[in-house]
């Protein structure tokens, strides 16, 4: 079960008839996506915000109908985070679609029917432990969640809770709040899934509610709503309780799932041979040259994963050796990885009476195959038979030196000559 430090209490509608329609959105965003129950790859890197389309166990699959307006609401977040902090947006997850990137929104039916769903008292922790169960949890993940069953309070928008490094759910319930615009619950569930509202500093936390400022209706995280939409609300209004503020409580402005809209910078990375590299912050998994972008300041820690029948030779470029790569990115950065086959073959050839020892083995006749590992290099000693002499390499290896190294970065062949004395 999640354990949540801070509980965003829910947002309440004043004003209005309540049905359980879900409102329209500001604006419609082109929508050429298509949801999915599986993860697809991201088109973004760090950490994310995963979007989800969840019913109960019997409830009636709405999908296509309100995954544009989900996809709608992403769009609206950003855009409108972006006029309150010209350098952050949240990061939502998204996928590449013929479009461009959009939402990837996962559809999750619970194993849970509506009627065990509808109390406040427990709908919100069992929706919270499903989506853990079924998305897995994760520190770099957050989940924004769109709930479409029936609830007993039609007056609870939505509520959201979670740390500030760690797991934090928003859930928006589009059985309720028919008044209330749906990105305008989603962004404000989505501050309480970050941390917000900090205890112990804020100066205008609600007595109530210390969740929520109390300075200003404009305010985004206000705990009531009069049906206004998110272009007309505020990120903190006089930015001092909860972002951008100068105090030492928690500031979501620092939030890691806040992506650094004009600070990016690209990681370059090539890759020889068959295998690939994954990132331990979502965002990279490349079996071939790829280049990505994250925010400047970040690290990010790269692993290698040989192909079948091949093996992790090194890294180059910002790392070196075989270990993980690890890469602070205060500034474009290259670092490639090298996989070759396990092991090539080497053919050693003998003229003459003597002895070729190596790769395990030593070969006494005209003609012998070996096996070696890739880019280790290999030693070859060359002993003379009685009453012979070594007269020198060709091959792979060259001079009369009775000791060659042949360095392994392909199949090779060498020839050892002996003459008699």
């Amino acid at each position: 079960m999640i354990r949540l430090v801070v509980r965003g209490l829910a947002i309440l509608v004043v004003t209005g008839a309540l049905t359980g329609a879900l409102a329209e959105p500001s604006h419609a965003a082109p929508w050429c996506g298509s949801p999915s129950v599986e993860d697809r790859a991201p088109a973004v890197t760090g950490r994310t915000i995963r979007v989800l389309y969840v019913l109960p166990a019997d409830g009636a699959d709405r999908t296509a109908e309100l995954a544009p307006r989900i996809s709608a609401d992403v769009d609206e977040i950003g855009a409108w985070w972006r006029t309150q902090d010209p350098e952050r947006e949240p990061r939502f997850d998204r996928a590449s679609f013929p479009c461009g990137p959009q939402a990837d929104i996962l559809t999750l039916r619970l194993s849970q029917t509506a009627a065990a769903l509808t109390s406040p008292a427990v709908r919100f922790d069992r929706i919270a432990d499903a989506v853990e169960a079924a998305a897995g949890r994760s520190g770099y993940e957050k989940q924004l969640v769109y709930y479409d069953g029936p609830t007993d309070d039609a007056d609870i928008c939505g509520e959201g809770a979670g740390t500030a490094d760690g797991v934090g759910v928003a859930v928006v319930y589009l059985g309720a709040c028919a008044d209330v615009p749906s990105a305008a619950v989603a962004a404000h569930e989505l501050l309480h899934a970050f941390g917000a509202l900090g205890r112990g500093g804020p100066p205008h936390a609600c007595p109530d509610t210390p969740g929520h400022p109390c300075d200003s209706t404009l305010d985004l995280l206000y705990p009531s709503s009069d049906g206004s939409p998110l272009a007309s609300l505020v990120l903190d209004v006089g930015r001092d309780d909860y972002y951008a503020h100068a105090g030492a409580w928690l500031d979501v402005q620092d939030s890691r799932w806040l992506r650094l809209v004009t600070r990016q910078v690209l990681l370059a990375l090539g890759i020889t041979g068959r295998g690939s590299v994954q990132s331990d912050v979502p965002g990279l998994d490349c079996a071939a040259t790829c280049t990505t972008e994250w925010d400047q300041g970040s690290s990010v820690s790269l692993e290698a994963l040989p192909g079948t029948g091949q093996r992790f030779v090194r890294w180059s470029g910002a790392c070196s050796g075989t270990l993980q790569c690890t890469l602070p990115l205060a500034a474009a950065t290259s670092v490639a990885a090298l996989f070759a086959p396990e092991s090539y073959g080497v053919v050693v050839a003998i003229a003459g009476r003597g002895a070729v020892a190596g790769a395990g083995a030593t070969c006494r006749l005209p003609r012998c195959l070996r096996r070696a590992t890739s880019y280790v290099p290999l030693r070859l000693r060359a002993t003379p038979a009685k009453g012979w002499r070594f007269a020198g390499w060709t091959g792979a290896c060259t001079g009369r030196g009775a000791v060659c190294t042949v360095p392994m970065r392909k199949a090779a062949s060498v020839r050892a000559r002996f003459v008699r004395r």
